[in-house]
């Protein structure tokens, strides 16, 4: 049987996260994890720190996004 959880949840999907992700990208600029954390934890609670890594390793892998692990700064492409 079929349960619900948390990932079925289109509040929490990956892709739903992920234009939250775009979305401070583009309204804030370049931003480091804790700065994406706050802002898309104000639009939803339920939205944690693996969350905005997920969604910032999926927007790495459409080639969208960049990281720089030296100074934590995430930059659309």
């Amino acid at each position: 049987m079929l349960t619900p959880h948390r990932f079925t949840n289109f509040n929490y999907c990956l892709v739903y996260v992920s234009s939250l992700v775009i979305e401070c990208l583009i309204y804030r600029g370049d931003s480091n994890l804790s700065e994406l954390y706050k802002y898309c934890k104000a639009s939803s609670t339920e939205i944690n720190e693996q969350d905005i890594t997920l969604a910032v390793s999926f927007l790495y892998l459409l080639s969208k996004a960049k990281y720089n692990i030296e100074t934590d700064i995430v930059t659309l492409v």
